[in-house]
């Protein structure tokens, strides 16, 4: 049978609180302690991680940033070759216009001095294939005055 005492109770409570009160003391104390290191490293660790991450956005957003402004530069470069280039073009297409607007000018002088040199030699080659007509024609009058009319008389039907 199951002898139950008051002494026995008794005792086993006040050993309970002792083992209670060791255990808090010696166990449950310090492995608190260790937790509660635990915890602030890992919350060190943490705010480190989170202080890093921050770092690298902001890092991020700069390097974002500097890479629209490089893009907007490049942009700018490339708008101002085009102008200075454009600029070139059309200095280069003025000045070949520019020269061959010359070159035809010269061009057309010279021909019409060649077509007057030519026009003046073909005058001097008739007016002397008619002196000589003339003169086979006429039997040996020879003289300026001859010369002279029927020239003058020849370009004028030549002319009409």
């Amino acid at each position: 049978m199951i002898n139950i005492s008051f002494w026995s109770i008794l005792w086993t409570v006040v050993n309970l609180l002792i083992l209670f009160v060791a255990f808090r003391i010696f166990f449950f104390k310090p492995i608190a302690n260790i937790i509660a290191k635990r915890q602030e490293e890992a919350n060190e660790v943490y705010a480190k991680a989170t202080a890093k991450e921050n770092e690298a956005n902001e890092l991020a957003a700069e390097y974002e940033q500097k890479v629209a402004e490089a893009e907007t530069e490049k942009k700018q470069i490339i708008a101002d070759a085009r102008k200075t280039a454009d600029g070139q073009y059309q200095k280069i297409v003025a000045e070949a216009k520019a020269n061959a607007s010359e070159i035809k000018t010269a061009a057309a002088t010279e021909a019409n001095r060649e077509k007057e040199q030519i026009i003046a030699s073909a005058k001097k080659e008739i007016a002397d294939i008619i002196v000589d007509a003339t003169t086979k024609v006429v039997g040996g009058q020879t003289g300026a005055e001859v010369d002279s009319s029927l020239f003058d008389e020849f370009i004028g039907k030549a002319g009409e």
